[in-house]
């Protein structure tokens, strides 16, 4: 007697960038983000010779590609994120609690997953942030869907390329005055050892605290970086190999720019929650001056937390948000939440050319210290020769950069 073959279903995650409207939309039509783009093109290579596509939403559970949805503001692992038995009864009712599944999301939509189907797919596994994940799916769909895209016409009109180049230094301009906000530093000095200095201010235009929380982070992302650092108030100075300390210099200004980046949409979460329908009691009962301090109070902690997740190791639990507890006491599991879904390595965003660049434009010492030179006595003399008096000669200052050399 023949056997039903055993189902196969993808799953896919929802998405927080949504279509702009007011009535009902398909699902298959209501996320526009181009994270579920490509996980939905990864989906349809991978059930091209059969199976079923189904979105795990946050909010509703399993949802069918033609099932009508409404926008809404939610992430799995947040607050109201909908539980493993209701996901349970809706495998069954879809027919698929035995099926082959295949997650495509981050981690905390296959857990969820996991909980109807322990023995699940995660090719996404391991992965630290939306980059490493969206290079996997590519691999999963460019094969299948995606021939490779024709390669521009070369441009031989001088003139254009010239306006092409304007533009980029334009831009470039752009960036790092947006970057000197946070930081700015010193032309890189190097000394007769060989060993490389360079000194970074912390601007404190948009406040003390905010600047000190970037010194303390540029500590951290410089051990990365394999320089030692020292500070006074605002400023950092670091130390070690010139290449190193060049890598250091080119990144730091853009790990700061991302870390505030994810803070600022920490800042975001919580104004959302302050919104919600089902907190405004609890909000409304604090004073003006309270809910202030919380918002302070949650953006500084937020800040530490994205870098101490940057900096986790991948096997360390995140912080886990908590529906017992108002949204000031969570800075952390916030910001855990959005640094790992964004997660990128921090010891590759510095720029080969800019390193070059500021290795060339270096201060280099050219003239070491004078050496102390040893009398020489020879073999048969040694015996017999009386300790020659000590020079009176001041001894050479100490070279305190010179422990590093060893």
């Amino acid at each position: 007697m023949p056997t039903l073959a055993t189902p196969t279903v993808v799953i896919v995650p929802c998405g927080g960038k949504k279509a702009d409207t007011t009535s009902p939309v398909p699902a298959g039509e209501l996320y526009t983000g181009s994270y579920h783009r490509a996980a939905r093109r990864a989906a349809d290579a991978l059930t091209s010779g059969g199976g079923r596509v189904l979105i795990l939403s946050a909010l509703h559970g399993l949802v069918t590609l033609d099932q009508p949805l409404l926008p809404y503001e939610l992430r799995a692992g947040q607050p109201g994120t909908v539980t493993g038995a209701t996901l349970r009864d809706q495998a069954q009712a879809l027919g698929i609690t035995d099926a082959d599944v295949t997650v495509l999301g981050g981690r905390a939509y296959v857990e969820l997953a996991r909980q109807v189907w322990p023995e699940l797919d995660a090719p996404l596994a391991g992965t630290r942030g939306i980059g490493e994940q969206m290079s996997r799916l590519a691999a999963i769909y460019t094969p299948a869907q995606a021939p490779a895209a024709p390669m521009p016409a070369p441009v031989d009109d001088a003139a254009a390329l010239q306006r092409l180049a304007a533009r980029r230094a334009e831009q470039a301009a752009r960036e790092a005055a947006h970057r000197a906000v946070y930081v700015t530093a010193d032309t890189i000095r190097i000394d007769a050892h060989g060993r490389a200095t360079v000194a970074f201010t912390f601007p404190a235009g948009t406040g003390k605290a905010k600047a000190e929380a970037r010194a303390r982070a540029a500590r951290r992302f410089a051990a990365a970086y394999g320089v030692t650092t020292h500070t006074d108030a605002l400023t950092l100075t670091a130390h070690g190999t010139p290449a190193r300390v060049a890598r250091f210099t080119s990144a730091l200004p853009r790990l700061l720019a991302q870390v505030e980046n994810y803070s600022m949409l920490t800042v975001k979460h919580y104004s959302r929650w302050e919104r919600h329908s089902t907190n405004r009691n609890l909000v409304e009962s604090l004073t003006a001056a309270e809910r202030r301090a919380h918002l302070r109070d949650f953006r500084a902690r937020s800040f530490d937390a994205i870098v101490d997740t940057l900096l986790r190791p991948a096997d360390e639990p995140a912080p886990q948000l908590r529906e017992d507890a108002p949204m000031w006491e969570q800075a952390e599991a916030v910001a855990a939440t959005y640094a790992e879904y964004g997660w990128f390595d921090v010891t590759a965003k510095h720029h080969a050319d800019e390193v070059a660049a500021l290795l060339a434009a270096a201060i280099v010492e050219t003239t070491p210290a004078a050496p102390v030179l040893a009398t020489v006595i020879p073999i048969g003399a040694r015996r017999n020769a009386r300790p020659a008096a000590r020079p009176t000669t001041a001894r050479p200052a100490f070279d305190q950069l010179a422990l590093f050399a060893a």
